[in-house]
């Protein structure tokens, strides 16, 4: 309390809090002071570790929806940005009655197991109707780019736009065509994980129809032997 009555003033403070890493100290604060003045007591936060500054995060506050939210979703939200690479790891925001805490998506170039199905089935259902080898990346709940090869662009839009507007009308959501060449790296690196998820899944149950065969198969000889 008295910290952020001084920092609220303008007064140039430095705190010290234990916690096991930068995010909870901010946690920490939330509750105590409004949402809307976290980033003016709390501007920017050193982690350290052995007496080493580990990492380092600033706070700022914007308005826009939340990552996934639709546009008029819009609200005051605190972006927690890791210093020096600029990237935003975490979005605070009221969300009703709470304080919500959220990783942004992409953040470690992963996406919740959901988003990962809801792509996969997505991707197929767009190969089915376009006929031809294609990847999605959901931006949102609502929008995704589909990247198709370069020389197919013209038949995935359609003429006039056709293609993309029964699709969109089909799948109830914003598509956007775009090539293969432009399709970012966290998008290749999800598609070579899923590839191989797949394959240890089927490696799987291949081994367990394999052991499921030979047990079925000592069953019958030991049948025939007490014959």
């Amino acid at each position: 309390k008295i910290f952020s009555d001084v920092r609220l003033a303008g007064v140039g403070l430095l705190g010290v809090t234990h916690a096991n890493s930068a995010l909870e100290a901010i946690q920490r604060l939330i509750g105590k002071v409004e949402l809307g003045l976290v980033p003016q007591v709390l501007d920017t936060i050193l982690h350290v570790e052995h007496g080493k500054i580990v990492k380092v995060l600033e706070l700022r506050m914007v308005v826009k929806p939340p990552t996934g939210m639709q546009e008029d979703l819009s609200r005051p939200v605190i972006e927690v940005v890791e210093f020096p690479s600029g990237k935003v790891s975490h979005e605070m925001f009221a969300f009703g009655s709470e304080i919500s805490v959220v990783p942004v998506e992409g953040a470690g170039g992963a996406k919740s197991p959901v988003l990962r199905f809801a792509r996969h089935g997505l991707c197929n259902a767009i190969r089915d109707m376009l006929h031809m080898r294609c990847e999605v990346d959901l931006v949102s709940t609502t929008q995704a780019n589909v990247y198709v090869p370069d020389r197919m662009i013209g038949a995935a839009v359609g003429p006039q736009g056709s293609m993309v507007k029964d699709m969109e009308e089909e799948m109830g959501i914003s598509l956007q065509i775009k090539p293969m060449s432009e399709m970012p790296r966290h998008l290749k690196s999800t598609i070579d994980d899923e590839t191989a998820s797949d394959f240890d899944i089927q490696d799987m149950r291949s081994r367990k129809s394999r052991a499921w065969e030979e047990h079925r198969g000592g069953k019958r000889k030991k049948g025939k032997r007490r014959r």
